[in-house]
Order: structure tokens, then C-alpha cells, then sequence
């Protein structure tokens, strides 16, 4: 493993953990070729992190903490032939959806940390919690992981989906920070989930970031959390690849 650690930018993918990712590869070898071992490797990966260290926190470096959620687990889960081990490891997806949800005291039901980036935080909250409740039938996080969903199509404190293009009717990022956008027209980023809200703090204190044009949005930008419909802001209105992967998983679920 190696960090993407730049000699002059200012801001870089601080990656920390890694069990979760040889937990993954683990339960994925075992699964091809039949090996033990490797699902004992997968299991001793998870005892090691069995949360998501995000999860439950107010605040987090830039990717320190990635993925958002742990695969690992369910892969385990799905190819473990003890009872034992299986609960263990819905367990671990339990705790780390009751930390989120520990913190959601608000009428969003929203518990994840406002750090950059925070949309992948809600839609991986949503993806752990539509895989719990397919390993174990408990439905104890469907009205929190309904109200992640809800949050990135419109229901949260600016009234807009965070989707672009998505609703087709409705209120969506117009001007969203990106290069192709700006010469090909939003349409070309059609699909794509965007940074969402962060701290005022951290909104405050990036290098680089200005908006370009009046804030719209600046009636509901008084509190610790923005959001900008803007193509200057980087830091809330940038179309995130691994969020947008994320979200179609979640959403491609649904499907009849």
C-alpha cells in the first residue's frame, strides 16, 4: 500500500486504514478458490476494524477513513459457513449504523459528520444499512437509511437534490465544480452526486475556494453547515465518482 502524499498541494487522499481492504480481498480469494485460509485472513481482518472509524465521529481528515463503508464484511458474511462468524459480522455493521444514528438527533435523521466530501458518508450509512438488513431481515435502520436517501434527493435545510440532473423537474446543482461541465454543459455530468454540505469552519479555511457568483442558497447558509450551488466552491458542489458509484449501487437495489 502507498499514500498519494504530493511534494506542493496543499490537499491530498490521507488514507489511514487498510485491514478493511485485506478483509476484501481476503473473503474474495477465499470465495474463488475455496481456501480456508483466507477466510480465516478475512475474519481476523475484520476483528481488527470491526467499525468503520468514521462512524460515530464529528469530524475526520480528508479520506482518512476509506471506503466509507466496509464491503469486507458482507463478503465475509456471504461466504462464511459459521453461524457464529456470520453474527459477528452483522454485529459489526450494526455498531457502526447505532453510532451514526447515536448522533442523528435532528428532524433530518442525519448523524454523519459535515467533513468534506459528506455525501459519501450518507450514501455509504445507507448502503451498510441496506446490506445489514439483507444479511439479518433486521429492519431497525430503514427509517435512518430512507432518510439518507431522502437527504441526497432534496429532503435537508437547502431544499435541493444533490444529484445532478436528478429529479429531471426538480431543484439540482446548475453550476457544479467541474471543467467538463463548464465546456460541454451540466448534462455531460448527468448522474453525478456531488461534495455535499460541510462545516462553515472548514468551508472557511480552504485554500482556493471562492464563489463566483451570488449565493442563492444564502438564506440557509447561516448556521455551521453550507452548502453552494457554485462552481467556485470545490469543498460542497464538486461531482464525486466514488459517492455517485455508491449511490447507484444503493439505488439499483430498489429496482423491481
Amino acid at each position: 500500500a502507498c499514500q498519494t502524499a504530493p511534494a506542493a498541494a496543499p490537499y491530498f487522499y490521507e488514507e489511514e486504514n487498510w485491514v478493511d481492504d485485506m478483509e476484501l480481498a481476503a473473503a474474495e480469494l477465499h470465495a474463488l478458490t475455496g481456501d480456508p485460509a483466507y477466510l480465516e485472513h478475512a475474519l481476523d481482518y475484520a476483528r481488527r476494524e470491526p467499525v468503520t472509524p468514521w462512524m460515530g465521529r464529528d469530524t475526520a481528515r480528508h479520506y482518512q477513513w476509506f471506503p466509507w463503508h466496509n464491503p469486507g464484511h458482507h463478503e465475509a458474511w456471504r461466504v462464511a459457513d459459521d453461524a457464529a462468524a456470520r453474527d459477528r459480522l452483522a454485529g459489526y455493521y450494526r455498531r457502526g449504523l447505532a453510532a451514526v444514528v447515536a448522533r442523528a438527533d435532528n428532524g433530518f435523521l442525519m448523524g454523519v459528520p459535515f467533513i468534506w466530501c459528506s455525501n459519501n458518508l450518507v450514501a455509504s450509512f445507507a448502503t451498510q444499512a441496506l446490506l445489514y438488513r439483507a444479511m439479518t431481515g433486521d429492519s431497525t435502520f430503514a427509517a435512518h437509511e430512507a432518510a439518507a436517501l431522502d437527504w441526497l434527493l432534496g429532503t435537508n435545510p437547502w431544499g435541493t437534490s444533490m444529484v445532478i440532473g436528478l429529479p429531471a423537474d426538480g431543484v439540482w446543482p446548475r453550476d457544479p465544480h467541474s471543467i467538463v461541465a463548464r465546456e460541454r454543459g451540466v448534462e455531460s455530468q448527468f448522474g453525478g452526486l456531488v461534495d455535499g454540505p460541510v462545516y462553515r469552519s472548514i468551508y472557511e479555511n480552504l485554500l482556493y475556494v471562492s464563489l463566483r457568483e451570488e449565493d442563492e442558497l444564502a438564506a440557509f447558509n447561516t448556521g455551521r453547515v453550507v452548502y453552494h450551488d457554485d462552481w467556485g466552491d470545490y469543498s460542497t458542489n464538486e461531482p464525486i465518482m466514488d459517492g455517485t458509484a455508491n449511490l447507484v449501487y444503493v439505488l439499483a437495489s430498489r429496482a423491481p
